[in-house]
C-alpha cells in the first residue's frame, strides 16, 4: 500500500486526492490541527474515490483512539509506542470485548448512526486495523515482545523520531539509523505483521517496497501541493 500523510483541513482536497488511485491517506492529529469534525468529513471524502482512511491520533489515549474509530476511519495509527504496556494499552482502546475495552456507542458514524444492526457493527469493528509506531530506543529494546502481541496489524517504523532517539535528529540516512531500521524490519517480517514506514523521496518508495515494506507513507499533502506550485513558477 502506498499513501500520503495529510494536514489539510479541506475535505474537498481529500476527495480530489481519493480519485488519484493512492491506497490511503493518514490524517495527522499528532502534528496537525485536525479536530474530530474535520476528521469525520475527511473520512467521508475518502469514500468517494475508494481510498482507505487512516487517523494518526495525537497520543496513546483510550478516548482518542476510540473516537477515531467512531469517526468511521478504516485504520488508526498510534505514535510513540515504547513499551509492551503501551502497545497493550493501544490494543485495549481499539478493540471491543473480548479483544479489548473500547468504549461502546452504536450511534456513531462508524455504525451508520445506529442504522447498522448492533451485533454486526461490533463484530465488524474488531476487524478494523490498528497500526503501532515504534520510533525510539525504548520500542527497539522490546520489539520482540511487542510483535508477539495479538490485536494490531502494522508495525510502523518512524524514521525521524528514531533518528532523534539515536542522537542524529533528522539524519534518516545516517548509517546507524539505517542499521536500526533494517534490524527492526527483519524482526517485523519474521513476525508476520505488515511493515510500514515514512519516506520523503521518490527513489525510496521502490527501495523500501523491495525490502518488504507493505505500508509506505510518502510525504505530506500540503508539502506536495507547495512543491508543484514552486515547479510551476520555475517553469514560467
Amino acid at each position: 500500500m502506498i499513501g500520503i500523510f495529510s494536514k489539510t483541513i479541506d475535505s474537498n482536497l481529500v476527495e480530489a486526492i481519493s480519485y488519484s488511485g493512492l491506497d490511503f491517506m493518514i490524517f495527522d492529529q499528532e502534528h496537525g490541527t485536525l479536530d474530530l469534525t474535520t476528521i469525520q468529513n475527511h473520512v467521508r471524502a475518502t469514500k468517494m474515490g475508494g481510498m482507505t482512511s487512516v487517523v494518526r491520533v495525537a497520543e496513546n489515549n483510550h478516548n482518542k483512539i476510540g473516537s477515531a474509530f467512531d469517526s468511521g476511519a478504516d485504520m488508526v495509527q498510534v505514535p510513540n509506542i515504547s513499551s509492551v504496556e503501551q502497545a497493550m494499552k493501544a490494543i485495549d482502546a481499539a478493540k471491543f470485548f473480548p479483544n479489548g475495552n473500547r468504549g461502546v456507542c452504536c450511534y456513531v458514524k462508524a455504525a451508520n448512526f445506529g442504522t447498522t444492526e448492533k451485533s454486526i457493527y461490533l463484530s465488524n469493528a474488531n476487524s478494523k486495523q490498528l497500526i503501532l509506531q515504534v520510533e525510539g530506543k525504548g520500542g527497539m529494546n522490546c520489539i520482540d515482545d511487542i510483535l508477539a502481541l495479538k490485536g494490531f496489524d502494522v508495525l510502523f517504523i518512524g524514521p525521524y523520531d528514531l533518528s532523534q532517539s539515536l542522537g542524529y535528529p533528522g539524519q534518516v540516512d545516517h548509517p546507524k539509523v539505517v542499521k536500526a531500521i533494517e534490524e527492526l524490519a527483519k524482526k517485523v517480517k519474521v513476525s508476520g505483521k505488515v511493515l510500514g514506514t515514512f519516506v520523503d523521496s521518490f527513489d525510496k518508495i521502490k527501495v523500501f517496497k523491495n525490502k518488504g515494506f507493505g505500508y509506505i507513507a510518502y510525504s505530506v499533502d500540503l508539502n506536495l501541493f507547495a512543491g508543484i506550485c514552486e515547479k510551476i513558477k520555475k517553469e514560467y
